[in-house]
């Protein structure tokens, strides 16, 4: 089993209608989170103990990054606002950097777009979208 270096995992998105796949420029961290909702089965004859089946699938994204205020930012923070204010659905790759082994590509929700600025500190932005449909997974 190969274990990768954290750094080369990367989010890439599509922003716009036709336009080219990009990477979340100045990412610190990305995650990919994968989900099942259970239902509750528990009945008389459960002596007690919890019952569940699977439900619902679901997964999120979310990704933080350095943020840059250039009109020409290859950042696009800016265009993830856009794509939430309008309820635009973004494709996206999860996978490293260097093709290898696994991708994971599918269309979210962007639900929040948070930017910060502290005293004496570098500007960063956090995004976090919600899966809509299915998650596929892609060997590489």
């Amino acid at each position: 089993m190969a274990i990768f270096n954290g750094t080369d995992l990367v989010l890439k998105a599509i922003t716009e209608a036709g336009g080219s796949e990009f990477v979340l420029a100045h990412a610190t961290s990305c995650t990919l989170s994968v989900n099942v909702d259970t239902i509750d089965v528990s009945n008389k004859d459960s002596n007690g103990v919890l019952e569940v089946l699977g439900g619902l699938k679901s997964f999120d994204i979310s990704a933080d990054g350095l943020m840059e205020f250039a009109i020409t930012s290859t950042t696009k923070p800016q265009s993830l606002v856009l794509l939430m204010k309008a309820g635009t659905e973004v494709n996206f790759t999860f996978a490293l950097a260097t093709p290898a082994g696994y991708k994971y590509t599918g269309v979210a929700l962007v639900t929040s777009v948070e930017i910060t600025g502290g005293t004496e500190d570098a500007s960063t932005y956090s995004v976090s979208m919600s899966g809509t449909g299915a998650l596929t997974q892609t060997s590489v």
